[in-house]
């Protein structure tokens, strides 16, 4: 009878909340919440069926209760990072105005169908409930494993040193592993079952197949699992060795692929320790004096230079010089806001598996950023490292639109992620 008006008040409280999933949430921790109550009442010396009716009168009303949850716990959409995403995707047009690609079919119509499956699979993302996926490390890592297999097979090309899987009219780079393995470490670092023999036997595994990917793959694979492992329930102590042996190692590899690397890799690395002594058809040099010849407000013209692959990897270089300082400032600021926001989000949770996918996203999302501006500006070598929602391409939009569609789906449900919400108790 008694069990009967425990799931009788939690009906009533539940028929008030519009979301499902708040729905589960509010059954767990009101059944958690009546039985702490309940053991009260036990130690208090009453017998157990008058200790379960103290507790469902002591909660008070489940019609108000349920309608203050309802508030509380409904779905909440993340306005800033929608706004923040929509202005990156559409501040990724002008480099096409900029270069006359906008009057072309081919770049303005596949341009406009990136833009739309990307700002799809980040609203499909968003009403995704991110924590049933986070016991699933392991299928994660398979997937993406054998995801690495297949494209550095025998079934794939190379274009630029990035491994591509061609399918149909689609090319499917590498970089489309990054989100797999985001997936499996945060599943990983989140379980109290997993040991430090476990991540490096993994790491390494995994680190076999990225060698054969580019470089600029590898390096945010590699930063990102750094930095989630950094932010896991590891000792820091130990993490630090782990990194310390794994950092010799790659010295080691280093020296050894130093002495096999072709000739054009080389010579671009040493261009970039020594830049005056490039000759490079495109080197550092050249970039630098472009982007300082921009001036504040643009050239609004390529008549005079030619800037290769203006609409890709140096895509902020040509935007420079076309716009102007100014306006590459604001192009920055509003990229970079992103990243702000994402850090704001994850101060604000203290759930393990959501703070290491924030960890890992803010990382994905930073290393390119940071990666291909400071390329530009000299800070970094030059590589294919593309500029999130700006590189013209599906496959950089894609991955960049899924980290979006995480942020979203993990604010949707932030008010979700605590267990130990008390309700206020209504006398």
């Amino acid at each position: 009878m008694l069990g009967e008006q425990r799931n009788s008040f939690l009906k009533q409280v539940r028929s008030q909340i519009k979301s499902k999933e708040a729905k589960a949430f509010v059954s767990a921790e009101l059944h958690h919440h009546l039985n702490e109550v309940k053991n009260y009442w036990l130690q208090k010396g009453i017998n157990k069926d008058e200790a379960e009716e103290k507790a469902i009168n002591q909660m008070g009303n489940p019609i108000s209760i349920g309608q203050k949850l309802n508030h509380i716990h409904r779905p909440k959409v993340d306005w800033v990072t929608l706004i923040l995403f929509a202005a990156a995707l559409l501040l990724g047009f002008l480099p096409l105005l900029s270069q006359g690609y906008i009057n072309s079919n081919h770049f303005s119509t596949y341009k406009v169908a990136f833009v739309i499956v990307g700002g799809m699979l980040a609203l499909g993302m968003m009403f995704i409930d991110y924590r049933k996926l986070a016991n699933k490390g392991w299928l994660f890592y398979l997937l993406g494993l054998l995801f690495l297999i297949f494209l550095t097979g025998h079934f794939n090309k190379f274009t630029e040193g990035q491994a591509v899987l061609k399918i149909g009219p689609l090319n499917i780079e590498d970089l489309m592993a990054i989100p797999l393995f985001l997936l499996a470490w945060a599943g990983f670092f989140q379980s109290n079952r997993f040991r430090m023999w476990q991540l490096i036997l993994l790491f390494l595994l995994s680190l076999y197949f990225f060698l054969q990917c580019s470089v600029t793959t590898l390096f945010i694979y590699v930063t990102m699992t750094f930095t989630m492992m950094w932010w896991s329930k590891f000792n820091r102590k130990t993490i630090a060795i782990v990194l310390g042996s794994i950092f010799t190692l790659a010295v080691t590899w280093g020296v050894i692929v130093w002495m096999n690397v072709a000739y054009y890799q080389r010579y671009r690395f040493l261009s970039f320790i020594n830049p005056y002594d490039s000759q490079e058809y495109f080197g550092l040099l050249k970039v630098h004096h472009l982007f300082m010849e921009a001036g504040w407000f643009g050239k609004h013209s390529f008549m005079d230079q030619f800037i290769p692959q203006a609409h890709t990897n140096f895509v902020f270089l040509s935007f420079t010089y076309y716009y102007g300082w100014l306006f590459a400032a604001i192009l920055f600021l509003v990229l970079s806001l992103v990243v702000i926001r994402i850090m704001f989000i994850a101060q604000k949770i203290n759930d393990p598996y959501t703070k290491l996918l924030l960890v890992g996203v803010m990382i994905i999302y930073t290393v390119q950023l940071v990666g291909h501006v400071g390329m530009i500006v000299g800070f970094f070598p030059m590589t294919n490292m593309s500029l999130p929602f700006i590189s013209y391409g599906l496959m950089p939009i894609l991955l960049n639109a899924f980290l979006i569609g995480i942020v979203l789906s993990i604010y949707r449900r932030k008010n979700l992620l605590s267990s130990n919400r008390l309700v206020s108790n209504e006398r």
